[in-house]
């Protein structure tokens, strides 16, 4: 099982945030099982060589050849049990928005075929992407195809990405009455605003960035849980597990006990 972590050139920075490839070969007896969590980024995924399935809420599905997993404060399980190989590409949260010109919580909590979101152009897209022997050659396609999109939709930055900049930058841990204040908009109108860029009101948007922080912080950094609660900010080890379950379905020790370390390297 492979997972290979490549980042952007600088003027796509604020659009995409790293490109991905996971390459495994499992089978009925070495099956490949992964707890997918909330997550701010959304991502664009193009199964290269397909195999990956996707359950929830007791569904379970097999999942598109490509498409879009748009930002979720929901989780759900992949699993395969074939030779897998997949390209995906996570973008910064703001960034469909700025792509697309769509309101980012119109999508939250969905996933799309990218031939359901873009038409011809996105099968063309797929056809392209699969049809690369490498990572370097996907990573060319896909960052023509978003330069030739930025031209289109008139490019311009959406002065909130700073807010987003200073959620992540404190780890979750702001006041959003303070925050909003630094663009003088009222509560309502900045919520209001950052939904519509973010897919989520500032507070679940920070409380997501805390929690992807104190994962990240777990396998950087070996502490007991209630010293992993209050280095990520949590108010105590109580307030880490609610959000724990909210944001995974598991408990931290539940989550911990599947390795993820591999996605943290």
């Amino acid at each position: 099982m492979n997972y290979l972590k490549k980042y952007p050139i600088k003027k796509l920075a604020n659009i995409i945030e790293f490109y991905w490839e996971f390459e495994g070969e499992f089978s009925d007896v070495y099956t490949y099982k992964h707890s997918a969590t909330a997550s701010v980024n959304p991502k664009l995924a193009f199964q290269c060589e397909e195999g990956m399935t996707m359950s929830k809420d007791g569904n379970k599905d097999t999942l598109f050849t490509s498409g879009f997993q748009f930002q979720t404060n929901s989780f759900y399980q992949m699993s395969a049990h074939k030779k897998v190989r997949i390209f995906g590409i996570s973008f910064q949260p703001g960034a469909i928005r700025l792509l697309f010109k769509t309101p980012a919580n119109l999508l939250t909590n969905s996933q799309i075929e990218i031939s359901d979101l873009l038409g011809n152009e996105g099968e063309n897209l797929q056809d392209k992407i699969i049809n690369c022997s490498n990572m370097e050659q996907r990573i060319w396609v896909i960052n023509s195809f978003i330069e030739d999109k930025l031209i289109l939709s008139h490019y311009k930055e959406n002065n909130l990405l700073n807010s987003i900049h200073t959620i992540k930058f404190h780890k979750g841990n702001v006041n959003i009455k303070e925050l909003s204040s630094l663009y003088c908009l009222s509560q309502r109108q900045f919520e209001r605003q950052f939904n519509g860029l973010t897919g989520f009101s500032p507070k679940t948007f920070a409380s997501i960035i805390r929690f992807e922080e104190c994962v990240k912080l777990a396998y950087l950094k070996r502490k007991s849980l209630t010293e992993l609660a209050l280095s990520a900010g949590y108010y105590d080890q109580s307030h880490m597990i609610r959000d724990f379950r909210k944001l995974t379905g598991k408990n931290p020790k539940e989550y911990f006990f599947e390795d993820h370390s591999i996605f943290f390297v």
